[in-house]
């Protein structure tokens, strides 16, 4: 059922209060909807992103060069950073929740047992296999030091407003709300309970009752809410000015090499193939054992082209691409802002330089570009990139890794305020020389992985000595939101537990990438639908199990 909030005179009570229909919210409403309770899905957005709600996602950020704004990182709208993804799915692996000495402050209180057994129903919600991420290559056999075992696989679809718009609308057992903001949280401090919260627009304000609120609406924003509860109530969550907002996280990624292949043929292996209904493709991988000896945070690489916005690397369909990226109204229909923006690069633009590259082969370029957008807008699946193959077997090398978590960077309450009054959030990223020199050490091991099994070597774009200091400067993020009300088996570590239920508050859960106490090498939107399934089994079993208990107690 839909109800608009500026048109609602009643909301009808539910089992679960949601709060966010982004990738968390919508999965863990059907998956309570599956187990046989009611929802309540609240998202502050509408359908479609609207100016309106992209205003109250604006955060003041006090280093522009390691953090996307956030009006282009989140979204509020039915289907949430959804409408922004890409669409890669990627779990996390066994090395993130082991322990790691060389890694602080990264202990889950889970197990990898305890997690990957969600993630093939993660990957049938985003439609993209049977939640299996390893394939061996005969072409690359493994090593010691790495492989290319490892896949990444893409949903078919990636956004989920048009994926599951209808099916929750039409839900029996799921009320939808749409413009409904969350703007107080009403704790009832003796018996450590959340007893309503205020939904709002610009017309009205509601206190609803809930007897579980979950709240599932990005990192920043559930940061945020966090961060105005301890306010209010600084005595409900015990240890909280210690960890939250602190440890903020994203992760560590740009381009510092090229892998030339001994055999050019081997690119085959690296392009994205069809696997069933949706593309997956390789990325190199360290094995845990490098990783610990050499204490390396977890990282991942993949083949790419070279920078679009470098018209030297004299690409006829590259410039092409570009000069289509560079003009924002043409460039936003084919790419999220945030993708658009890292592809079109910084000022000054080079566009001569692009256009004579264009016009050095015009019927290549012509063909390229009809194929692309055939692959990218009207095939079935849609392929989600594409890979420029050339005859001498160079291609940029992407690294994308962990960050270590660190207090230096957080997030906090800004002075400035949002159009219902309440504080934006101050974001502050940073990265160490830790994260960086990591990186390096990676590519030492892979570079290593390359020539033992002779299939190639690497060629870095700086000196020896500029490394440490180019990895930084490409260092951003943003998107990926992590760490900020982290996981945690005691209160004082953290602010939920391995439930996601927040210390000292019986029915207040948290759900998104600020509980992740480590970023890992991959992007968290896969990590958080499967904790999502985890998360409605274990409300639909202590639900049941305290119903069951009332009515032994009533007889």
């Amino acid at each position: 059922m839909l109800i608009r909030f500026r048109d609602s005179a009643h909301v009808p009570a539910a089992d679960f209060c949601v709060v966010g229909a982004g990738p968390a919210g919508i999965a863990l409403a059907l998956a309570l909807e599956e187990l046989g309770h009611t929802v309540l899905l609240v998202e502050s957005g509408e359908e479609t992103p609207t100016a309106a709600t992209r205003e109250l996602t604006r955060a003041e950020i006090r280093n522009e060069q390691t953090h996307a704004p956030a009006e282009i990182a989140s979204c509020r709208a039915f289907g949430g950073t959804s409408w922004w993804w890409g669409g890669r799915c990627v779990p996390f692996d066994e090395i993130d929740f082991a322990h790691r000495p060389y890694a602080p402050e990264t202990d889950w209180p889970l197990s990898y047992e305890e997690v990957e057994r969600w993630y093939p129903k993660a990957a049938a919600f985003f439609g993209c296999g049977e939640g299996r991420f390893k394939h061996n290559s005969d072409n690359l056999p493994p090593s010691d030091n790495a492989s290319i075992r490892g896949l990444e696989r893409w949903t078919p679809n990636t956004n989920l407003q048009r994926m599951y718009f209808e099916r929750v609308r039409q839900s029996q057992a799921i009320t939808l709300i749409l413009g409904a903001t969350l703007t107080d949280i009403q704790l009832d401090i003796e018996s450590d309970q959340v007893r309503a919260i205020s939904l709002s627009d610009q017309q009205k304000s509601v206190a609803l009752p809930v007897r579980t609120c979950i709240l599932t609406c990005g990192g920043l924003e559930i940061t945020r809410i966090m961060l105005l509860l301890q306010r209010k109530y600084p005595t409900a969550m015990p240890g909280a000015d210690a960890v939250l907002g602190k440890f903020y996280m994203g992760h560590i990624s740009g381009k510092i090499a090229d892998v030339i292949f001994s055999d050019p043929r081997s690119i085959e292996e690296f392009d994205f193939f069809v696997e069933g209904n949706h593309f997956a493709r390789r990325r190199f991988t360290l094995s845990n054992e490098t990783l610990d000896r050499e204490n390396i945070l977890n990282i991942a690489f993949w083949i790419d082209n070279p920078p679009f916005h470098n018209a030297g690397h004299a690409s006829g369909i590259l410039s092409a691409v570009w000069l289509m990226l560079a003009i924002p109204f043409v460039g936003r229909h084919l790419l999220s802002e945030g993708v658009r923006i890292s592809h079109v690069g910084p000022r000054p633009y080079a566009v001569t330089r692009h256009l004579l590259n264009v016009v050095r082969s015009p019927a290549s370029v012509l063909s390229s570009a009809i194929r692309l957008l055939h692959e990218r807008f009207l095939a079935s699946p849609r392929k989600p990139g594409f890979l420029v193959r050339n005859k001498g077997g160079r291609y940029a090398l992407h690294y994308h890794g962990e960050q270590l978590p660190s207090k230096n960077s957080f997030v906090a309450l800004s002075e400035e305020t949002d159009p219902f009054g309440m504080p934006r959030v101050a974001i502050n990223l940073n990265y160490s020389e830790l994260d960086a020199r990591s990186v390096i050490r990676a590519h030492k091991m892979l570079e290593q992985f390359l020539r033992d099994t002779k299939s190639g070597y690497l060629h870095y774009r700086t000196s020896e000595e500029e490394l440490e200091a180019n990895v930084l400067q490409q260092a951003s993020d943003g998107y990926h939101q992590i760490g900020t009300t982290r996981m945690s088996r005691e209160p004082r570590s953290g602010i939920v537990n391995e439930n996601c239920k927040v210390h000292g508050v019986r029915n207040l859960f948290l759900l998104g990438s600020s509980i992740f106490p480590s970023s890992g090498q991959a992007n968290p939107t896969f990590l958080i639908v499967a904790l999502a399934f985890r998360l409605a089994s274990h409300l639909a079993v202590a639900t049941d199990a305290s119903a069951t208990q009332s009515t032994q107690a009533a007889v």
